[in-house]
């Protein structure tokens, strides 16, 4: 009995590692396969409440003061609610409640149990079992197998919901483990949410909102108000990076950077690979990205002979590289270009985990949510900007929005790349000087001190 009691919380927490690790995205896959299937405008509607409530939840999740467990068990139990109305229904209030709760969870299970595994690692030599990445490649070709024979996502819905129910002793096992790492470290309370930022709250996430739906539907709004819209976005976006800009000192500029190159390479370039690649396009820029941000870290330490100091600068340098490779659009210099950029992402991250994690001593709890607030912030900018100008060139082109996001002609390609790619590419290197200077500035200041 208790062999098979262990069993049991073996693959409860490797289901749990699976969905931390594939929550960010898989609702939102199977949301919007169900309404490419369907073509049902609940759930169009629910894609933009997913894709809202998945980006605003970073930012209020905090003010709950609970501990990162009980966020964490809080993430499961939305999830598999969330994934049982999918299961069950296509009313339009279901939906919406069910894309709500998944959009919370997608953004919030990764960092809290993130939270928790440097909780126990701080605690004790906690890792996780060869065998729970075993389960996880399993459980992700049951999926993959539902994609490809087209078994119906009702089923897919049911099997997510499945999962998160599976995964809640270990949610709750978690939660017992790392109950002597808060009987050590007291935590922060909560500053008081000032009226002020929740007004710009609402008012910038229903912008996204807005910006969401004209991605996915063909909406009668002038383009010049479309671009005030965004003007507007962008101008409380950085009122509420102002607001939070005192946190986080050594970390917030190169997580910000962060966010901005994630969108940059997932979301942009996934619509221009179209023009490169064909309609598999956006399919090879996830692996170029995947297969970046996995062998980063390894391979610029063996590059620079593991020394710490050089593997940077060899990072540094493959970045500021492949933002030029990327602006040729050339297929080959573009895999390049976008293999470099996912390579630094896959070398930084794992040093921005730790730096975060150590350096927040006073609420190491919230860590990990901090840093998932500041790529956000990054993320975000980056679409707006991305936005904004496919409004200007469609404006002087006079072209359908819609157009840019389903790229059906070749002919487009050169008002994409003098429009859009150009632009954007550079921004998104002046942002990364900016991070490259800032770091430098940082560790100066405090050599000096």
């Amino acid at each position: 009995m208790t062999r098979l009691r262990n069993s049991g919380l073996d693959f409860s927490v490797a289901t749990l590692n699976f969905l931390a690790n594939v929550g960010i995205v898989l609702p939102y896959v199977l949301i919007l396969f169900k309404y490419q299937q369907t073509h049902n405008a609940n759930y169009l509607a629910a894609i933009v409440v997913f894709y809202v409530a998945r980006a605003a939840s970073v930012f209020g999740t905090k003010h709950l003061n609970l501990k990162a467990s009980s966020y964490l068990l809080i993430c499961l139990c939305l999830g598999a609610f969330g994934s049982l109305l999918f299961s069950l229904t296509a009313n339009i209030v279901a939906v919406l409640a069910g894309a709500l709760f998944l959009g919370y969870t997608s953004a919030n299970i990764w960092p809290y149990y993130l939270t928790i595994k440097l909780h126990l690692s701080a605690q004790t030599d906690f890792k996780l079992k060869k065998i729970y990445w075993l389960i996880f490649l399993v459980l992700g070709i049951l999926f993959v197998l539902d994609f490809a024979l087209n078994w119906g996502y009702r089923l897919a819905f049911i099997l997510l919901a499945l999962l998160f129910i599976i995964a809640l002793p270990a949610g709750r096992l978690l939660s017992q483990f790392s109950l002597a790492f808060y009987d050590q470290h007291e935590m922060a309370q909560v500053r008081p949410v000032k009226p002020w930022r929740v007004v710009v709250f609402i008012v910038f996430f229903a912008a996204i909102g807005l910006l969401t739906l004209l991605r996915k539907a063909s909406l009668q709004i002038a383009l010049p108000a479309v671009l005030g819209i965004i003007v507007v976005a962008i101008v409380l976006l950085n009122l509420e990076l102002a607001a939070d800009w005192q946190a986080m000192p050594a970390n917030k500029l190169r997580i910000v950077d962060r966010g901005f190159l994630l969108s940059f390479v997932l979301l942009f370039n996934s619509f221009f690979g179209v023009f490169v690649f064909g309609k598999m396009g956006m399919y090879l820029v996830f692996a170029i990205y995947l297969l970046g941000f996995e062998t980063g870290r390894p391979l610029y330490l063996l590059l620079g002979q593991h020394d710490l100091h050089r593997a940077t600068t060899i990072a540094r340098g493959g970045l500021i590289v492949g933002h030029l490779l990327v602006a040729t659009a050339q297929p080959v210099l573009y895999v390049a270009g976008l293999l470099l950029i996912s390579l630094y992402v896959g070398f930084e991250n794992p040093a921005i985990n730790t730096s975060v994690y150590a350096t927040e001593v006073d609420d190491p709890d919230l860590a990990i949510i901090h840093k998932y607030r500041f790529s956000t912030y990054g993320g975000l900018l980056c679409q707006l900007c991305f936005f904004g100008l496919l409004v200007i060139v469609s404006s002087f082109r006079q072209l359908n929005l819609l157009n840019f996001f389903n790229p059906a002609s070749t002919a487009l390609k050169n008002t994409y790349l003098v429009g859009m790619v150009w632009p954007l590419t550079a921004i998104s290197l002046i942002v990364t000087l900016v991070t490259l200077y800032g770091q430098y500035y940082f560790k100066r200041a405090q050599s000096n001190d």
